[in-house]
């Protein structure tokens, strides 16, 4: 259940997004951005990271929402990397957990296992936006929808080709 009286009547934290969308557009557009410019992750993979982190973090409406677009990907792609994201998802994890404990050893583990100094960036503007999106969902009380929600939540955002197109259709909608 929510916490905050401007949440009271709202069913789930996509619409406290939309109640102030000009605070909360740029997140969704940055999250987009990452995912969409990522030089070797594809955006399966990323969704893969978020719902590692968002499990990590303790959100259940993040993971749930991964869960449903990682669901919806895998209809529509063919896995194109035979490449471990473990050592990914361990930097990822541990850059979640506190980013001061980075070194430079933890990107050298990733270039050991063949990826990028780009992938790292990308990994790490992945977690910034992710982290993010926990916070704001725990902190503002939202908890998981119905998986069948969250399945057609991801369905259509990847009709739409992305968030931010399934984030501003729904400011275009009658209220």
């Amino acid at each position: 259940m929510p916490f905050l009286a401007q949440n009271k009547e709202m069913q789930n934290f996509m619409e406290s997004l939309l109640r102030d969308h000009n605070r909360y557009l740029p997140i969704v557009e940055f999250l987009d951005n990452v995912i969409k410019n990522a030089e070797e992750l594809d955006w399966e993979d990323c969704e893969r990271i978020g719902f590692e982190l968002g499990q990590q973090n303790g959100s259940a409406f993040c993971a749930g929402i991964r869960t449903g677009m990682i669901s919806a990907l895998e209809v529509r792609n063919e896995r194109q990397s035979e490449r471990s994201l473990e050592p990914i998802l361990a930097f990822a994890a541990k850059l979640n957990l506190n980013s001061a404990d980075v070194e430079e050893s933890d990107i050298q583990a990733l270039r050991d296992a063949g990826w990028s100094d780009q992938t790292a960036e990308d990994v790490i503007g992945l977690v910034a936006a992710l982290k993010v999106y926990s916070v704001l969902a725990n902190g503002l009380g939202f908890n998981a929808l119905p998986a069948d929600v969250f399945a057609e939540m991801g369905k259509a955002t990847v009709q739409m080709d992305g968030y931010t197109s399934m984030f501003t259709s729904f400011l275009s909608q009658p209220a």
